[in-house]
């Protein structure tokens, strides 16, 4: 057999070994998005210095007893106060990649407004299938509260908020402690009641199982098969839970959304905000739009961007109103 055809042979068996494996395998799509989540940061304000000055770190890395990995937590609190109103805040990255240290310098800018935050971190997919990531935000906040006066915590005044992945995370819980029936297909044991949940904080997220192929974000299809161990989720048990627009009721809490003009997730945005207010919940969205830089995906976690203060500001007021 002539040298060529034994190369050609070759590639074409390693070419097939790939396909079987991608066919029926997460294992590359896991190590690739991990991949591109590694270089996925936030980036800090321009008034860092000043941020650090108004703020304590109470907690790094701190396990909140989960029943689950990598339930850690780091917290920061504005100093001169003895309870503050908590944020729970969920990083993004697909729920496969990313840490809550790539969010540190946007949880401290929240904390300095006079806020306790709480960064968590989670089980990340495959190992963590659907609802483990749920379960474990609840677990964080039963943990955060059994230790309220040490992290300086009202427990009248709780928010839960995160970006992308994140950001559905949040929508989520929005559902697990207003509607019962969601509830009921969770499990678990509800660590707050729906009148201490004072607003979800969606960044960027998506919100609609059913259309969220259609958006074309990359590889947004292989994290949900990744979180639901289905590869065709549509309809499935998970993917029917996953769809936080279908469980959407009047007792959803107040809502803060935003999404950027040239973000995948914009549709997904404008289908959250049609799902709430035809329910009648306050829903508060900031979906700017420019004609000049392109508004990308997460652009608010890029502190160094004047658009970005534009929607911490546009979020402040939103917190500032549901904590009186």
């Amino acid at each position: 057999m002539r040298w060529w055809m034994i190369v050609l042979l070759v590639l074409l068996v390693v070419v097939l070994v790939v396909w079987i494996i991608t066919a029926n395998s997460t294992f590359l799509q896991r190590e690739l998005i991990r991949l591109i989540c590694s270089g996925n940061a936030g980036v800090k304000p321009k008034d860092y210095d000043a941020v650090l000055d108004a703020i304590d770190t109470l907690a790094v890395d701190v396990s909140y007893e989960s029943a689950f990995d990598n339930g850690t937590l780091d917290i920061y609190a504005a100093k001169g106060a003895d309870a503050l109103p908590l944020i729970v805040y969920a990083h993004g990255g697909y729920y496969v990649g990313d840490d809550k240290a790539d969010f540190a310098y946007y949880c401290q800018t929240l904390a300095s407004r006079g806020y306790t935050v709480a960064n968590i971190n989670y089980q990340l997919a495959p190992e963590g299938r659907y609802p483990t990531q749920m379960l474990q935000v609840n677990e964080a906040i039963r943990f955060l509260l059994a230790h309220a006066e040490k992290y300086r915590i009202d427990q009248t005044k709780i928010f839960i908020g995160g970006d992308s992945a994140g950001g559905h995370l949040s929508s989520q819980m929005g559902l697990y402690y207003t509607n019962p029936a969601f509830q009921a297909r969770i499990g678990g044991e509800p660590a707050i009641v729906k009148e201490q949940l004072k607003g979800v904080i969606l960044h960027c997220g998506y919100y609609n199982i059913d259309t969220l192929r259609a958006t074309h974000f990359p590889m947004i299809a292989d994290s949900v098969w990744m979180m639901t161990g289905e590869k065709y989720y549509e309809g499935t048990e998970a993917g029917k839970s996953m769809n936080t627009v279908a469980w959407v009721t009047a007792d959803y809490p107040a809502t803060f959304i935003d999404c950027g003009d040239k973000d995948s997730f914009l549709s997904q945005a404008h289908e959250m905000i049609a799902a709430l207010e035809a329910q009648g919940v306050e829903v508060v969205s900031y979906l700017p739009t420019t004609t000049g830089f392109p508004l990308m995906h997460e652009f608010q976690v890029r502190l160094n961007m004047a658009e970005a203060q534009a929607a911490l500001e546009e979020l402040a007021g939103f917190l500032g109103e549901k904590s009186k």
